[in-house]
């Protein structure tokens, strides 16, 4: 019995060997695809709702008077988001109003960017691979009717045609297996990055509003 390792490079080769050289170029935009989604998912996965808790409590006890106690908290906390809360608490009393909270929303963007990066390519593999399984088609179907001028007799015409469509077909399907799972990851990573925006515009907005006790 095949190791699942070696059934999955099996498998492959005899695409690419039936598919030809998009089913190549298809599969190895997966396999990079994939590298890139499991990768956000671990990034994502490090960065729960619970870790902005600790934000909105330092700006509760902020809120009371504690200030000490809520510099303590934001700098136990590990994201780097708090830095920011810290920065818009200090400068709540100095700071003209518009300059500090524009000044809150462009450090917000510079922390949320970074989980933005590769979702623009992600949504790539599931907008390539299926074009490139219709060039496959395409391409396959102009060598099946080459081949089919090719040859004499109806029989051997039948059987060349059949097996130039079969072929061709299979780019295309290789491209929509492709697609679909990758177009769920996309959506379901896009979530999260959006969660995590909302999250930090509530944190940063909490400090705005924030009025000592």
């Amino acid at each position: 019995m095949q190791d699942p390792i070696s059934y999955v490079l099996s498998s492959a080769r005899t695409l690419v060997e039936l598919g030809g050289p998009v089913v190549a170029v298809q599969i190895a935009i997966s396999v990079v695809g994939l590298a890139m989604v499991l990768y956000k998912f671990f990034q994502f996965a490090l960065l729960n709702s619970s870790r902005f808790e600790p934000l909105r409590s330092a700006v509760a006890t902020w809120q009371r008077g504690d200030r000490d106690q809520a510099r303590a908290q934001l700098d136990k906390s590990g994201l780097a988001l708090a830095q920011d809360v810290k920065f818009g608490l200090e400068h709540l009393d100095t700071a003209p109003r518009d300059a500090l909270r524009e000044e809150l929303a462009r450090r917000g963007t510079g922390f949320v960017k970074p989980y933005g990066s590769l979702l623009r390519t992600i949504e790539l593999v599931y907008y390539l691979s299926p074009v490139l399984g219709l060039l496959g088609t395409v391409l396959g179907m102009i060598d099946a009717f080459r081949e089919l001028a090719a040859v004499s007799g109806a029989d051997q015409n039948s059987n060349a045609l059949a097996s130039g469509i079969w072929e061709a077909l299979l780019t295309t399907a290789v491209g929509l297996v492709i697609a679909v799972p990758f177009t769920v990851f996309h959506a379901m990573l896009e979530t999260r990055y959006e969660r995590i925006g909302d999250q930090s515009a509530d944190v940063l907005t909490r400090v705005m509003t924030a009025e000592v006790a």
